[in-house]
């Protein structure tokens, strides 16, 4: 029974997204929300956008299905807690849906977005910001919170970093930092055909199997990375070069804020969720120090990304993401093996650290000798 509800979360997920993509590409079209080329753009035709809205609805029946499960089978039914925090998550994602989706049709401000970015990872919190004590778990450990919240995280040489006990109000403001952040990222990534929804598929289904190897296994925790890995999995082959549908903010902000409070729900699996995004960490960390040292703002849109650059040396949209998807998913699957300790998944993430900013030195110097060249 339980392999059977894993596999309907994913399922209904998948197959949901997968029929609502054409209809979300008919009502663009009928409505006009498109992506125009433009000088930043690598697309050279009108793309219907907000394909997001679709991957958003997939999700979002898994979970409420998920839910009906409940009351069919006891030995499924998630503590009050879980309750709250999946009340909680859907909330908060709506409210990041909803202004992606306008800020895809009006081109919002970026301080008005950021700020209801943070609205919405300061709602996941719920509860907590009043009611600061942890309960005691199914085992008697205090480590449930009434909201979603990192309280503590296992570090190197130190083994766990209790936030928590440190100031709650610092674990709120990591909590803030790290939604917000993962949520950025994710969108930063999506800037080619494909690219953020392989491997946010890809790093949900991570998060999925290293909570289903817990002893004992967090089943119904699974469920919520299961319901996300299966919405990307829907809307990918329509987005896969050549991509005939956009997710758009609408979908890569909102799969931003999913993936980073499923990271943090039944256990803060940071190290592996940094693992399975290490390129388009250290690709927003490199992109950050490239625009400061050459005097723009970290925020500016441009075509400077790592997968801009790969572009610009000759390589294809899909080798690019191709090259993206094996680098997660191999630093992944190292995430899952219990024999590595976090000081071992750090040393892996700072190797993958060294090849991706060599990768980008070579490629940021060999543009712009490139450049010189043709001036």
């Amino acid at each position: 029974m339980v392999f059977l509800l894993l596999v309907l979360t994913f399922g209904i997920a998948a197959g949901l997204t997968a029929l609502l993509v054409p209809l979300v590409t008919r009502l663009c079209t009928r409505m006009g929300w498109l992506a125009y080329p433009g000088p930043r753009s690598i697309h050279r035709v009108p793309m219907p956008t907000v394909g997001g809205i679709a991957i958003f609805a997939g999700f979002t029946a898994a979970m409420l299905l998920s839910l009906g499960m409940e009351q069919l089978f006891p030995s499924l039914q998630r503590s009050p807690y879980e309750q709250l925090r999946l009340g909680l998550l859907l909330t908060g994602a709506t409210i990041v849906a909803g202004i992606s989706f306008l800020d895809d049709l009006r081109d919002l401000p970026a301080g008005a977005r950021l700020l209801v970015h943070f609205g919405a990872a300061l709602l996941a919190v719920g509860p907590y910001l009043w009611d600061r004590t942890l309960y005691p778990d199914a085992l008697g450990a205090a480590t449930e919170a009434r909201g979603i919240i990192l309280t503590a995280f296992n570090f190197p040489f130190i083994h766990q970093v209790h936030l928590h006990n440190l100031s709650p109000w610092l674990a709120i403001a990591a909590t803030l930092i790290w939604i917000v952040g993962i949520q950025n990222m994710v969108n930063w990534s999506d800037g080619l055909d494909g690219l953020a929804a392989g491997i946010t598929l890809i790093a949900a289904a991570i998060l999925a199997l290293h909570t289903l190897q817990l002893d004992p296994p967090q089943v119904t925790v699974a469920l919520l990375p299961l319901a996300i890995a299966g919405a990307c999995a829907g809307f990918l082959p329509f987005n896969f070069h050549p991509a005939r549908i956009f997710m758009g903010d609408t979908g890569a902000m909102t799969l931003g804020y999913l993936l980073a409070v499923s990271a943090i729900i039944g256990g803060a699996k940071l190290a592996t969720a940094l693992l399975v995004l290490g390129v388009p960490l250290i690709d927003m960390t490199w992109l950050i120090f490239w625009r400061i040292v050459h005097g723009r703002s970290a925020a500016t849109a441009g075509q400077d990304h790592l997968h801009h650059r790969l572009l610009a040396l000759g390589f294809s949209q899909r080798q690019v993401v191709l090259f993206y998807y094996t680098i997660s998913a191999a630093f992944g699957s190292i995430a899952l093996l219990d024999i590595m300790t976090p000081l071992a998944k750090l040393l892996a993430l700072g190797a993958l650290g060294a090849v991706v900013v060599s990768v980008l030195i070579y490629a940021s110097y060999r543009g712009s000798a490139r450049s010189e060249k043709h001036v």
